[in-house]
Order: C-alpha cells, then structure tokens, then sequence
C-alpha cells in the first residue's frame, strides 16, 4: 500500500501566493497609472509612488519588529535596482504611454518576463523543461497576436521612439531580475525595499521639480487613491514580494508567470476605462495564459532556495 501524496509545506507554496499577488496587484495598477497620468505629471506620481512607499516601507519594517538596514554589501544592488528598476523602468513607460496608447503598447513592458529566460540561461545556467519550454514559445506567440505589429504604424519617428522606450523599460526589467538572483543577499527583502524606494524616489523628485515644478493637482477622492495605491500596495509590498519570489523561485518560472500581468492589465483596462478587447486580444491573452500555465505545471518540484519571506 502507498502513501498517500502530501500537500507542498507552507514554505514552498507561499512564493507562490506572493507570485499571484503581484500578477493581480500590477494588472489591476495599469488603469489606475491611466487615471494618475491623466490627474498628474508622470514624473509627479512617480515621486509620490517612490517616496511615499519608502515611507510605508520603513513602516513595514517597524510593524515586523525588525530594523531596515542594509549590510554595506548590498548597498550596490539595493541603489542599483532603486535607480535602474524603479527610477528608468516608471520613466520609460510613463513617456511612452504619453507617445502611444496604453493597451496593447503597455503589454511591450512585460515582455520583460521572455527577456530574462534567455539571460538566465546565459548568466545563471538555468534550465527549462520540455513543457516550460513549450509554455515560452506559446507565450511569445500570444503577445506577437495580442501587439499586432503587422498593424503597427512606423511613419512617425515618435511611434518608433515610444516602442524603444518600452523595449528599453522591458529590457531593465529583464537584466534587474537576473542580477536580483545572482547576487547573494545579506539584508532581507523586506529590509532592503525601503532603500530601493528612496534610491529611486530622491532622482524622481529631482527630475520632477526641474522638468514640472511644483504641480497644480486636483486632488479629488480618486486621485488620493491611485497614490495611496502607488505607494502601498504597487510600491513596496510589490518590490518586497518580488524579492522574496525570485531568492525562492528560479527567474524562468518567475518571468513566465509574471506573463499573466498584462492579461490581468488589458481585462482590467476593459473594466475601468472602456478599453476594447477584440477577437485578436482575446486569442493572444488565451496564448499567454495557457504558457504561463505550462510554467507553472512544467516546474514540477516547486523547490525553494531558502527558507522564510522576511
């Protein structure tokens, strides 16, 4: 007679759950930077985002009776992420939504998830199986549906500058989270998210009091909450569960589950603010789906690196 199977411990299932709230917590955010673009200078909300999460974040740590301080090795990572991935990505995609729509456009942004596989392997020898390496594949193929380049227009060089931005946003996103695994971290996830916060808000404040000045913002209910928003629950509990994700789950199943993102973003900018969804978006967010869903079941031993989120 056989055992029966045993469910994963609460260790190896929780990277999973954190995964989860940060595909919803992101894909729900895109119709709110809509909203908060359209109430504010970008380079404005970004600041509020960065400095007010910083903020919480020290709270966070407070709250986990535990000190935010960062161990003079992981001073690099932490001002290198705070600058290249919060900083550059939130510049590269809030001046490029100013240039291009934000549907299928905002999806170019996580093509990040498909960037970091082959830098993985390069960087990190990791490898794929048979069915991770199917679900990329598909994944690729549903976001080339979803963006319709055959229907994209190039005459005007800002079209062409608005996708470089994109690329470039997803490009940082990429190389951060391969250099995020590479590292070997001293300071915990959720000591180090209050300095990457402020290492990207004190150049956001910078760069929006010498391009915006100080800003005439209506600040109505709504406009209160996309920044409480920004720098809660899209600001540090997103930087904090992603770092605890990727120092417990290879980069290649993290990046291809953070594919879902841009199904949750267009679904819930159809929702929101009356985007269309045709039979061409439909069938790409099937294809997306369905290979983040192969990421997942393809990674068969959902083995963490350490123990504890914390």
């Amino acid at each position: 007679m056989t055992d029966p199977p045993t469910s994963p411990p609460a260790s190896r299932v929780l990277p999973y759950f954190f995964l989860g709230a940060i595909v919803l917590g992101l894909g729900f955010n895109w119709p709110l930077i809509a909203i908060g673009v359209d109430s504010m200078p970008p380079l404005w909300l970004m600041t509020f985002r960065m400095l007010g999460g910083a903020l919480v974040g020290f709270g966070m740590n407070a709250v986990a009776g535990q000190r935010a301080s960062v161990h003079p090795r992981d001073r690099k990572i932490v001002t290198v992420l705070g600058i290249f991935r919060l900083f550059a990505i939130f510049i590269f995609v809030f001046y490029a939504l100013q240039i291009l729509p934000p549907g299928r456009s905002a999806i170019l942004v996580w093509t990040s998830t498909l960037w970091a596989v082959p830098l993985a392997a390069i960087f990190l020898g990791e490898r794929m199986s048979r069915l991770q390496t199917a679900g990329l594949v598909v994944g690729i193929l549903g976001i080339g549906v979803v963006v319709e380049p055959w229907a994209l227009s190039f005459s005007e060089p800002r079209v062409i500058w608005g996708y470089l931005l994109l690329m470039g946003a997803a490009l940082s996103a990429a190389w951060t989270s391969v250099y995020i695994r590479r590292h070997s971290w001293t300071a915990s996830p959720l000591a180090s998210t209050p300095w990457q916060m402020l290492s990207g808000g004190v150049p956001a404040l910078a760069a929006a009091l010498a391009v915006d000045g100080i800003p005439d913002i209506q600040w109505t209910w709504l406009v209160w909450g996309v920044v409480l928003y920004q720098s809660t629950f899209a600001g540090p509990f997103v930087v904090w569960a992603h770092l605890s994700v990727l120092r417990h789950i290879p980069v290649v199943p993290v990046n291809l589950t953070l594919m879902v993102t841009p199904v949750v973003g267009l679904l819930a900018s159809w929702w929101w603010v009356d985007d269309v969804i045709t039979l061409t978006l439909v069938a790409g967010l099937a294809m997306i789906t369905l290979g983040a869903t192969a990421n997942i079941f393809g990674d068969e031993h959902l083995r963490p690196h350490r123990s504890g989120m914390t």
